[in-house]
């Protein structure tokens, strides 16, 4: 297998990884996006050693366009990563106001319960 043809198999394997991470972003299975990422973090280096022995101008005639579409792609995982934790987000300040107002009714409640109690005994 030649250099290019190596590499042009890293980078169809990079854009099935990059798909499923995707896939599990939108799942919430975060095991699953870590798992791909570990993935990927695998193959960097060996695409680099591969990069590294075609001849440049090569290289960029012949996977620019790939490289450019890997590249949004995973700008696509970046901006749903963004959504779904602007929605965690939301959901925890909704519960913090949750938490806040059990306080307050407890304290509301609470010191009157437990007087009742404690003259039940007197």
């Amino acid at each position: 297998m030649t250099p290019s043809d190596e590499l042009s198999a890293l980078y169809r394997q990079w854009r099935r990884l990059t798909e499923s991470e995707s896939q599990a972003i939108r799942a919430n299975a975060w095991a699953q996006v870590e798992a791909v990422q570990s993935a990927k973090a695998r193959l960097q280096p060996r695409i680099a050693e591969v990069s590294a022995a075609l001849e440049p101008v090569a290289h960029e005639q012949r996977f620019y366009s790939v490289v450019e579409e890997l590249i949004q792609l995973e700008q696509g995982n970046r901006e749903l990563i963004q959504a779904q934790r602007q929605i965690a987000q939301l959901q925890k300040e909704q519960l913090d106001q949750s938490s806040r107002n059990l306080r307050q009714l407890h304290r509301s409640y609470a010191p009157t319960i437990a007087r009742a109690h404690w003259q039940s005994y007197s």
